[in-house]
């Protein structure tokens, strides 16, 4: 737990000085498809009956969200699953899974993790930044493993993300790169806790960035964000057999898969509309609950009195920009 405090301290520390230089502005540029790509995006939507789909399929894969609906955008973003419409750690998970599904056959161990570290290897030339960052993480890991270096699980996390900024990745996109550095080192540090541990800790995350970006949250957000992602889990693996599969075998198969998963998203979003409310009404509310240990009439009221007038998100530190 205290390795989670440093993160959400050093995340405030980075969000402050990125939000008063005006660098929250900056968006990394869009993504391109390489050309090969295109065409092969080109002669699979021909076969799709809704485009979107097609598009929301090749920006799992590319990132480039060109083609999906302002309204499918926003769905993504209320479930805080926007993530996937790019590669990322959860598609590289998936990926790797089945890849190292295939190399814990090998029975020689320090041959298994020289196979696994190759490749990560490969991935370190994927251009996404995210994924490179998991990969020098899995790959420190792997070193550990070898050398049998004394080095913690946190100092390789925090060693993998200061390479990652001395290589530029703050710069190209520093949002992402503080969303990317404190939600995986959410996930990092309460590993070893209870789910629902884990949930409150995300929604943490989840408060202190909607405070300073001025963002609203909510509560229910993050549960429906875990479910979406646990099936993306389970559907990015059939959608990479069907692309792989597409040149032998023409026929679109996996489009109901994708509309059905883009609707439950939809639909999730929807169930979440009013749910949402200013960040800082969650972190004063916090605050008061500590003190309202010992329960008096004055504190009941006081705290009453703060709920019903503190709903106004211009009260968040916004301000900032």
């Amino acid at each position: 737990m205290k390795f989670f405090a440093f993160l959400s301290l050093f995340t405030v520390c980075l969000l402050v000085f990125t939000i008063q230089s005006g660098r929250h502005k900056q968006r990394p540029e869009a993504a391109r498809t390489p050309s090969f790509l295109q065409d092969y995006k080109r002669e699979i939507r021909s076969k799709f009956s809704r485009p979107e789909n097609s598009n929301i399929l090749f920006s799992f894969i590319t990132g480039d969200k060109s083609g999906i609906s302002p309204y499918t955008k926003k769905a993504f973003k209320k479930v805080n699953l926007s993530f996937l419409l790019s590669p990322s750690g959860i598609h590289f998970s998936c990926v790797l899974f089945f890849i190292f599904w295939v190399i814990k056959k090998i029975k020689h161990p320090r041959l298994k993790i020289i196979a696994k570290s190759s490749v990560l290897f490969l991935f370190l030339f994927f251009p996404s930044d995210s994924i490179k960052r998991l990969s020098v993480l899995r790959l420190l890991f792997q070193l550990k493993f070898l050398s049998k270096i004394k080095i913690t699980p946190e100092q390789i996390f925090i060693i993998t993300f200061i390479l990652a900024f001395l290589k530029g990745d703050y710069n190209n996109s520093p949002i992402g790169f503080i969303y990317s550095f404190i939600f995986l080192g959410t996930f990092f540090s309460m590993k070893n806790f209870s789910r629902m541990t884990l949930i409150a800790g995300l929604f943490s995350t989840q408060l202190i960035l909607g405070l300073f970006l001025g963002e609203k949250v909510s509560l229910l957000s993050i549960p429906f964000g875990m479910v979406g992602a646990f099936l993306f889990t389970m559907l990015f693996p059939i959608l990479l057999i069907f692309l792989s599969t597409f040149w032998l075998f023409p026929i679109n198969w996996v489009e109901p898969l994708i509309r059905s998963y883009v609707i439950l998203i939809q639909q999730s979003a929807k169930i979440l509309n009013g749910t949402f409310t200013s960040s800082s009404i969650f972190l004063i509310a916090a605050v008061w609950i500590l003190f309202m240990k010992d329960k008096t009439a004055g504190k009941c009221a006081a705290f009453a009195a703060l709920l019903l007038l503190h709903t106004n998100s211009a009260m968040t530190p916004v301000i900032f920009r």
